[in-house]
């Protein structure tokens, strides 16, 4: 998966992807928690889905975003082991903190999936959930600064790819 090709098409996704995670997420977070204290309207609609729907719609995309990171992930592994073996971390805090949050957000949002399939305790779900919120507007804010870093590679990369 060394060819830019399979990279963009990894990346492209993953744009894609993560937009609809944190749009969905953002708009489950604004109208159905905030401001509910704790009663959550499930009939509402927004923008033709309720609760349910936008729910389903935020696990979808995080199951196929967390391929798409896997993938991505492994295009990347020798880059990372090449970062971490000549000690240079320092010089990609950036890309390790914005893997590290992924990695935490994504843990953090699992575990309460997990809670609700095995009918534990609620409380421990909605501190995790809570922290999962928090931590997200972190990694947004890593994503947004990650993927504007890169922007020149995605339009090189597309210029290769159409004269090809």
């Amino acid at each position: 998966m060394k060819n830019p090709y399979s990279r963009l098409i990894i990346n492209i996704a993953l744009l894609i992807t993560g937009f609809i995670v944190v749009y969905s997420g953002f708009l489950i977070q604004l109208s159905y928690h905030i401001g509910q204290h704790g009663v959550i309207d499930f009939n509402k609609t927004v923008l033709h889905f309720n609760y349910s729907g936008w729910t389903n719609i935020h696990k979808i995309s995080i199951l196929s975003l967390t391929v798409f990171m896997v993938f991505h992930f492994i295009q990347h592994w020798s880059w990372f082991k090449t970062i971490i073996k000549k000690n240079l971390i320092q010089k990609n805090t950036q890309v390790f903190l914005l893997s590290t949050v992924f990695i935490l957000v994504a843990i953090t949002g699992y575990i309460p999936w997990m809670v609700d399939l095995t009918g534990n305790d609620e409380i421990t779900r909605k501190v995790f959930l809570e922290i999962h919120d928090k931590l997200t507007i972190i990694l947004f804010i890593l994503f947004i600064l990650h993927v504007s870093k890169r922007l020149k590679w995605f339009k090189i990369t597309i210029k290769k790819i159409m004269n090809n």
